[in-house]
């Protein structure tokens, strides 16, 4: 059922998934090297009867089902016995109860399940749904199952999706927000959604953000009048031999000063005094 996921060169089959190249790889290593993150995995992966979904005996003849077409994955001591599933598992079977409940049919549910359990790499043993229940539970990330014709699905953090979304990467698509599927699952855990606000940046703030990129500087002070920044003087230091000639080329509204150390010239420092294209000054 598992198998490794080739992320770097995405074939058309998978070009609609989210981009995961190599600083997302970096990024898995790396938490999977941590101590904490195996322990919380080892908790994900244990089957305990706290996720033994079919005591409610309405819900067993479903799971019974289900089971006999091979959709669900869980242990059983018995054929008469309680199943038993880890966090994973129960939050798929959580899935599979929401497309049901949008019609979709269980032969289509079937071709998503290999996706759901898929592992990122077998160089470090994570599959993606616990990568990203793992954000959604501790950084509070809003999380989802995207599922779309020809029944291919794949997991969106809030951002990626409203990237897919503006590249219009898929025409049609079932979206599965797990969040709420894990906080019942969790209900002691209380799993939350961030999302993030979007904020607006207006004209004078994004030249400064451009000041601040572009610019070389050992320090820059803003100037402000009646509430509104109108200049910024930039300052930056150079060595003795950098001519004042040189300084002054492509710059005006600028001043050098040159400091001066038992007679000879020490450094020089440049401002260029820079009026925001808002200003009226």
């Amino acid at each position: 059922m598992l198998r490794r996921r080739t992320f770097i060169g995405l074939d058309e089959e998978k070009a609609n998934i989210p981009d995961r190249g190599d600083v997302f790889l970096s990024h898995v290593y790396h938490i999977c090297q941590s101590e904490k993150i195996q322990d919380l995995l080892t908790l994900f992966r244990t089957r305990t009867a706290y996720y033994d979904m079919d005591k409610d005996w309405r819900f067993y003849r479903v799971l019974s089902h289900w089971d006999s077409k091979g959709l669900i994955e869980c242990e059983r001591e018995s054929m008469d016995g309680w199943r038993k599933f880890n966090l994973v598992e129960a939050l798929w079977v959580s899935v599979i109860q929401k497309l049901r409940h949008l019609n979709t049919s269980l032969e289509n549910i079937g071709h998503l399940k290999e996706d759901f359990f898929e592992i990122i790499d077998w160089e470090c043993p994570i599959s993606l749904a616990e990568y990203y229940a793992l954000c959604a539970v501790f950084l509070e990330k809003p999380t989802f199952l995207v599922v779309a014709p020809p029944w291919w699905s794949d997991f969106f953090s809030y951002e990626e999706l409203l990237i897919a979304l503006a590249k219009t990467r898929f025409e049609s698509c079932i979206i599965v927000h797990l969040n709420p599927l894990l906080n019942k699952l969790l209900p002691k855990e209380g799993v939350k959604s961030r999302f993030p606000f979007p904020t607006g940046i207006t004209y004078e703030q994004q030249e400064i953000l451009e000041i601040l990129a572009k610019e070389d500087f050992d320090r820059i002070t803003f100037r402000k009048e009646k509430g509104k920044i109108y200049r910024c003087d930039i300052e930056k230091g150079f060595a003795p031999d950098v001519s004042e000639h040189v300084l002054k080329q492509g710059h005006k509204n600028l001043t050098i000063t040159t400091n001066i150390v038992e007679g000879r010239t020490a450094s020089r420092t440049r401002t260029i005094k820079k009026h925001l294209k808002g200003s009226t000054q």
